[in-house]
């Protein structure tokens, strides 16, 4: 790709790069910022030698620190090879933003994607309390938010109790809508977040 092009590229708003057919790295600011926490990462040399030979379009979802003592993000990051007819790859292109998440029924509801976040919604809940909720707002039962978290039935009974006092609601659908309500759908417990950084390596259009 023509030195134009790629600076071009690299002036664009949004944390970006461009890998060469030689494995030369190129990134803007917010890149390298985002690289930079990624690379202290055992995931890392993976994703450098995919970026490196993989000749089709995936997506890799990670969350990453954002600024000094603020919650972690979950980012998206899009890699997509470019070729022409007389010199074949030429490298790849990527970019990076904030993951966005749209269920089937908000689409039908006619909302927009919108970031999910770890950083608490308020002071309202304890830690565990929060990771309850967070369980319960997705409609999984007494069993098996214990299951998930690997504490007892009769725990987690009790911590919905306190959810339920501490909400004024009586019931799950009240429950749901009071999260509804508050913005909580945009939340993840950060303690529920995947051990590993990096989610999932997936091609576009199918599963890895």
């Amino acid at each position: 790709m023509k030195p134009e092009m790629i600076k071009l590229s690299l002036s664009a708003n949004v944390p970006c790069g461009f890998s060469n057919s030689e494995g030369k790295i190129q990134t803007d600011a917010k890149m390298t910022d985002l690289l930079f926490k990624l690379i202290r990462t055992p995931e890392m040399k993976t994703l450098i030698e995919k970026v490196q030979t993989e000749r089709s379009p995936f997506f890799v979802i990670c969350h990453l620190p954002s600024d000094y003592n603020k919650a972690h993000k979950v980012w998206q990051f899009h890699f997509l090879p470019l070729f022409c007819s007389e010199n074949g790859y030429l490298g790849t292109f990527f970019h990076a933003h904030a993951f966005l998440f749209l269920s089937p029924l908000e689409y039908v509801d006619g909302m927009q994607p919108y970031a999910v976040t770890t950083e608490k919604p308020n002071k309202l809940f304890t830690d565990k309390e929060w990771e309850v909720l967070f369980l319960a707002l997705h409609r999984l039962n007494s069993k098996e938010i214990a299951r998930r978290l690997n504490i007892g039935t009769r725990t987690t009974d009790n911590h919905l109790n306190i959810i339920y006092e501490k909400a004024g609601v009586h019931s799950a659908c009240q429950l749901r809508a009071f999260g509804k309500s508050k913005g909580f759908e945009r939340y993840i417990p950060v303690n529920l977040l995947p051990r590993s950084c990096v989610k999932a390596i997936q091609p576009v259009g199918g599963a890895a």
